[in-house]
């Protein structure tokens, strides 16, 4: 899923190809940490948000409290201890912490780079057509 349904995502705070992964869970989106996040989750995220997955990367920060070097986002942190194993097919599927319960700051918020995403891009794998420009479609509201 994309947009504000629940376990759908949205890429927020873009610079290039590069942004925040939020997702949207209980009414509201929020950041994922990038605490055990790898290159796999990354594909699985592309791929969910209609982007290719081939050549997709994750932005994370450092040990401890590291920045990622991603805009940081506001409110809930939603997820954290994110363990794509790259069978799921769905963010929403991986292994992760419950909601809400986790140990990160902003500063360490989630960033992801799809080919062809972030600002003015058009999706189009398989969450369907897409939107030129950073109009809105699968891609779910990309905001810069």
């Amino acid at each position: 899923p994309v947009g504000e349904v629940e376990g759908g995502l949205k890429l927020s705070a873009c610079d290039g190809e590069c942004c925040r992964l939020d997702i949207f869970h209980d009414g509201a989106l929020g950041s994922i940490c990038d605490d055990s996040v790898t290159q796999v989750t990354a594909g699985i995220a592309c791929r969910q948000l209609g982007f290719a997955s081939e050549g997709a990367t994750v932005q994370v920060g450092g040990s401890g409290y590291g920045g990622s070097g991603t805009t940081p986002g506001t409110g809930a942190i939603w997820l954290d201890e994110l363990r794509c194993a790259g069978t799921e097919e769905t963010i929403f599927d991986c292994p992760h912490n419950p909601w809400g319960n986790h140990n990160c700051i902003h500063a360490e918020d989630l960033g992801l780079c799809c080919p062809g995403g972030g600002d003015g891009g058009t999706g189009g794998g398989s969450g369907g057509g897409g939107g030129g420009g950073g109009a809105p479609g699968p891609v779910g509201e990309v905001e810069g």
